[in-house]
């Protein structure tokens, strides 16, 4: 059984998988006419998402035609509900991703872009949720990027992943994960970004796992069983899937590094 899980742990389903639960359980803000209103000084360090307008209940189906009466042009995904509210799902972090984090530019530009596709994709509740929510984005990329700097983790070898490694990795995780639920707030970082920590983290944990001895807490008579079925070819796909981890962390920590 626990071979059958390993085999099917791969990264790109993984993502697909990501997308899935990203979108399906996507949250929203209830609609006002107004802009949200700025979060309590109480709680002036947390995303105003997490406050008294949110995060939120379960969005229902995405529209599949327009945002608003704005129109998305073929093939982009709505980024409202068929009420005409902010959906808190991976298409929206996808699309500010497009802008904040690619190549050149600088960022103050970058963001400028993204502006514009708002507004033109957009309407009110909606533009002003979703320009909120750019401006939290921003302050996390360059929280990041600082806590970044303070990291030391080498590039990834040809060589084994080893363990001070892969407890590097572990700790730049935990770290990124605080730092997104006190910026951003519990529910986005959780519809954005839990699926995927989750899987990275359990591929570390098998690695782990994969070298814990026989006879200790970590090893119960499912995996000794699984290590004697399939041996060698059990612990090349749990560092093949550590490392595809470990290659999502460290460019993850290269992510979006210019200004």
């Amino acid at each position: 059984m626990a071979f059958l899980l390993e085999s099917k742990l791969g990264f790109g389903m993984v993502c697909t998988g990501a997308v899935a639960i990203g979108v399906t359980a996507a949250l929203w803000l209830h609609g006002a006419g107004a802009p949200p209103a700025a979060p309590a000084p109480a709680a002036a360090a947390t995303s105003a998402w997490d406050g008294a307008i949110g995060p939120g209940r379960l969005a229902g189906p995405v529209s599949g035609g327009s945002d608003d009466a704005f129109g998305t042009t073929p093939g982009e995904p709505a980024l409202t509900d068929g009420g005409g509210r902010l959906v808190i799902g991976l298409p929206l972090r996808q699309l500010f991703d497009s802008y904040l984090l690619k190549a050149g530019g600088g960022r103050d530009a970058r963001a400028a872009e993204l502006r514009a596709v708002l507004r033109r994709r957009l309407a009110q509740p909606a533009l002003a949720q979703a320009e909120g929510l750019a401006g939290d984005y921003l302050r996390y990329l360059n929280a990041e990027r600082e806590l970044r700097a303070q990291m030391r983790i080498a590039p990834l070898g040809e060589g084994a992943l080893d363990a001070a490694q892969v407890g590097r990795l572990e700790d730049w995780q935990r770290q990124r994960a605080q730092l997104r639920e006190k910026v951003l707030g519990t529910a986005v970082a959780h519809a954005w970004f839990e699926a995927e920590d989750a899987a990275c983290g359990s591929a570390l944990a098998d690695w782990r796992t994969m070298r814990a001895p026989a006879g200790s807490a970590e090893v119960d008579s499912n995996e000794l069983q699984a290590r004697r079925l399939h041996g060698d070819m059990l612990a090349q796909r749990r560092e093949e899937n550590a490392r595809s981890c470990a290659g999502q962390l460290i460019d993850g920590l290269a992510a979006g590094a210019g200004t």
